[in-house]
């Protein structure tokens, strides 16, 4: 967990509504004011033409992510956990959304220490001097689900404590209803997706992230994926300071993946960050079939090294290999440009249209990312600009009225998620590293590694690996 003290100023963390009706209210009446105000600039633009229209849209910008900061702080749950995603995104939203949502990784209010207190002492059985020779009041990041304080084991071992907020499962329960209301609401305004799907998955996934004895398992599995690897840091967990609604671990004193300034300071080039980040996902999807699920810049922290801490393994999913080998094949046909493998692959996927057509899942393929990674690969730029988004959205949109999309495979939540984040994130760092390169060049010495290692037919012998040699993904 990052040292530096949070700015919270003399705003307190207020009591969040608990009742369905009144969180209803405060998401549907600020979705309402902002869509209303995007749709009346859009209709007088029609006779006062866009150089009366833009000025307006900027300002509409502005104070609509104001708003959603404010009913996200207001009702608290996964509200800001939406905020902090959305403020991640330069590459596919204007700056006004960024710069305002992504106070929400650093300014959520906090729970007041009695709270907090009272938990740890209830979740674990002890007085917290007992347990904690020291113990912060302040804690060091506030976030969607929890808090965490910097506190000192009576051994010497520092740690970060994270105490999940009091009530906030019954709070997700309600928000994860009215979220499934708002998404049949769109399945009827918008034909051209069934958006269930969405529901769905996290109706499974974010229950899981109020257990903190799974996060702290997910924690190990990944640290274990990555032992030899020498540029990625997980923190160890203490079990023994562990429950469901409280996770005691090792306290890492790094600097926020996306502040530019700390990386300079520390004489880390952004790009090589990048690079390590793009890469350490590779590795996730593609050879391990288990990856860390939300890559936030609050969950992501850089020593030097440089190297990469992963924080916060609350979402994490696993990839079936079937998945992932047609994830892979999907990629290199976006690399080759061949138009009828890629439209193959991406129905073996689990994408199902109306139609059904062989040319009808070549178009949608090319329009959602196909013309996107053709153009990143042309220039050997690491990361699409709004732009091709604004465009690719326009084409997909275009081709699912008239073929609307009819199963989506739910695995695409997630994996789709952290290709978006990570984007993001590539934009603010200046990446190099093209993600669908990473992820072919991964595949393909995993393919080599699996002919190395089979029997040598001259021989009677089996070869053995033996243990895994100590690498560097900066070095990939």
């Amino acid at each position: 967990m990052a040292t530096a003290s949070p700015t919270y100023g003399t705003r307190k963390r207020g009591a969040a509504p608990r009742s369905r009706p009144r969180r209803f209210v405060n998401v549907g009446r600020m979705l309402a004011r902002v869509f209303i105000g995007y749709k009346l600039i859009s209709f007088r633009e029609k006779r006062k033409g866009k150089e009366w229209a833009e000025p307006r849209r900027m300002k509409h910008h502005r104070w609509s992510a104001e708003r959603f900061y404010e009913t996200a702080v207001k009702n608290q749950g996964l509200l800001i956990k939406t905020g902090q995603l959305l403020g991640t995104r330069p590459d596919v939203l204007p700056e006004a959304y960024v710069e305002v949502l992504s106070r929400l990784h650093d300014e959520v209010p906090p729970e007041p220490f009695d709270s907090i207190e009272h938990i740890i002492e209830r979740e674990l059985g002890r007085p917290l001097e007992e347990m904690f020779a020291e113990f912060d009041r302040d804690p060091v990041a506030s976030a969607s689900l929890a808090q965490v304080h910097r506190a000192v084991l009576h051994d010497g071992r520092v740690c970060a404590v994270k105490v999940q907020y009091p009530g906030i499962e019954h709070i997700v329960d309600i928000d994860l209803d009215n979220m499934a209301f708002f998404i049949r609401v769109l399945n009827r305004l918008d034909r051209s997706m069934d958006y269930r799907f969405v529901a769905d998955e996290m109706r499974e996934t974010i229950p899981k992230e109020l257990d903190f004895i799974n996060e702290g398992h997910n924690a190990e599995r990944v640290a274990h994926d990555f032992s030899y690897v020498e540029d990625i840091v997980v923190p160890k967990i203490y079990w023994d300071f562990t429950s469901r609604r409280v996770l005691t671990m090792e306290y890492i004193d790094g600097v926020k993946i996306t502040d530019v300034a700390a990386l300079e300071r520390m004489g880390i080039e952004k790009s090589d960050v990048a690079k390590i980040l793009v890469h350490s996902f590779a590795e996730m999807i593609v050879r391990h079939g288990f990856f860390h699920a939300d890559p936030h810049p609050g969950n992501l922290m850089v020593l030097p090294g440089p190297k990469l801490v992963l924080l916060d393994f609350g979402q994490a999913k696993d990839l079936g290999p079937a998945f992932r080998d047609t994830l892979v094949r999907f990629t290199r046909t976006l690399l080759s440009g061949n138009q009828r493998e890629m439209g193959t692959a991406f129905r073996d996927l689990g994408f199902r249209t109306k139609a059904d057509t062989s040319e009808g899942y070549e178009q949608l393929g090319d329009a959602y990312i196909g013309r996107i990674a053709k153009r990143m690969h042309e220039t050997g730029e690491g990361y699409a600009k709004m732009d091709q988004f604004e465009q690719s959205y326009e084409q997909a949109t275009t081709l699912l009225k008239k073929n609307p999309l009819t199963a989506v495979p739910p695995e695409l939540l997630m994996v789709g998620r952290v290709f978006g984040l990570l984007n993001g994130l590539s934009m603010t760092l200046d990446a190099r590293t093209n993600m669908m390169v990473a992820f072919a060049q991964l595949a393909d010495e995993m393919e080599a590694e699996r002919l190395a290692t089979l029997p040598d037919p001259s021989t009677s012998g089996v070869a053995t690996n033996g243990a895994r040699p100590m690498r560097r993904l900066l070095e990939a």
